[in-house]
């Protein structure tokens, strides 16, 4: 089995930040392999980073010369069989007899046992921590009057250094430049002008000052004061949201995801219909820490065609990556099936107090495949609205 596209990213993320078992771990989760098979995959997949993106690895030594075969002492041998030995043993442990890492089941026959063997998390999963303090100039931007949102996308698109980075690694990045701030302070102040049509009675967000722990664990001391909202009711997955004026908080509570592998993602999706040209801007949750931001639009590149496959996104309708720094996310299986939670900064946004917005959300699992393994078509375990009918929200 391939890894997707954000298989490969988290991989990637997880390596360049020095975790090595969390890497292996998503790597046998997407592909399925066997633990020898993952640990030399991404061993190698290391090595070519480590060469591809040197920056990253600021401790690397210099590979200009070709260094000097060192002489191993029979002591230095001994340890280090010792040490490999160590780690592959934790390895072992990690994968096969660590709490936290039952495996699926491989039918729906053992679905019910599967259920009563998965056991509680010993501890609490890492968490992800709110700045106690936001410098507005990191997202906002002083505009001229001829600024508007179309503008400022046209001359982004010609920009060298946009262009430069979206053919980098680093299109997925937070975009911190000049111009990206100015497009989010126009977005922000369309949005501070909109209103739902007099037929729509916007859902209220509870506004409430108790504190979100993000570790991907709904706890009611959280979340009962939140909206919550049945998003489909068969399979019981709900959605919490709630903010406290200066964040929004979200959550989703998904019975029915029960395995620790697969592709599990929340997405949630804001400012539909803001403007012809901007289709959504939107948040993606996987399953371990950490959240992607996204903006999707109808411009398109007009200049040359692409040059190189790295250079593909000219091709397409223009998708930006990176666009919220304040933005925070992390689900986890504590609760025996799968839960998210999910910060945001409301300013950076564009989500006003007393201002509608439009929100819909998605929360996928695994695809369904043919006999073969072969795609067919994408599964969820809840919808709520889409982008031709989103929902409209108010705190």
């Amino acid at each position: 089995m391939e890894l997707t596209s954000l298989q490969a990213y988290d991989i990637e993320k997880a390596l360049i930040k020095g975790r090595t078992i969390d890497a292996i771990k998503l790597y046998r989760e997407g592909t399925g392999c066997d633990l020898r098979t993952a640990k030399t995959e991404i061993d190698k997949r290391l090595a070519a980073l480590k060469t591809q993106k040197p920056h990253y690895f600021n401790d690397l030594p210099p590979t200009h010369a070709e260094p000097a075969k060192p002489k191993i002492s029979k002591a230095f041998l001994v340890k280090f069989l010792l040490i490999d030995t160590l780690i592959f043993g934790g390895l072992i442990y990690y994968f096969f007899l660590s709490d936290n890492n039952s495996p699926a089941p491989r039918d729906a026959n053992q679905s019910a046992q599967y259920e009563q063997k998965v056991p509680a998390s010993k501890g609490r999963p890492k968490s992800a921590s709110l700045p106690n303090h936001v410098d507005t100039s990191t997202y906002t931007a002083t505009l001229s009057p001829e600024d508007s949102f179309d503008s400022l996308y046209n001359t982004k698109l010609s920009n060298t250094a946009y262009i430069r980075r979206k053919s980098s690694s680093n299109s997925s990045s937070y975009d911190d430049s000049n111009i990206e701030r100015k497009i989010k302070t126009a977005r922000s102040q369309l949005s501070l002008r909109r209103s739902a049509s007099s037929n729509i009675t916007p859902q209220k967000i509870a506004l409430h000052k108790t504190s979100i722990t993000l570790d991907g664990i709904i706890e009611d001391s959280e979340w009962a004061a939140a909206t919550s909202l049945l998003v489909d009711t068969e399979l019981n997955t709900r959605l919490y949201f709630k903010t406290d004026g200066k964040w929004l908080y979200i959550a989703c509570d998904a019975p029915q995801e029960k395995t620790q592998g697969g592709y599990d993602q929340l997405r949630v999706y804001f400012h539909a219909g803001l403007t012809d040209d901007l289709i959504n801007e939107r948040i993606h949750i996987g399953r371990s820490s950490g959240l992607t931001s996204i903006r999707q639009t109808t411009f398109r590149w007009a200049g040359d065609p692409p040059t190189s496959n790295e250079e593909r996104w000219k091709k397409y309708p223009i998708s930006d990556w990176g666009i919220y720094r304040y933005a925070y996310g992390t689900s986890s299986m504590t609760s025996g099936h799968r839960q998210y939670e999910a910060a945001i900064l409301l300013e950076e946004a564009g989500i006003h107090e007393g201002v509608p917005f439009t929100v819909y959300a998605e929360i996928e699992t695994d695809p369904l495949k043919n006999e073969q393994g072969k795609f067919i078509e994408r599964q969820y375990l809840g919808e709520w609205g889409d982008r031709n009918n989103p929902m409209w929200m108010v705190f």
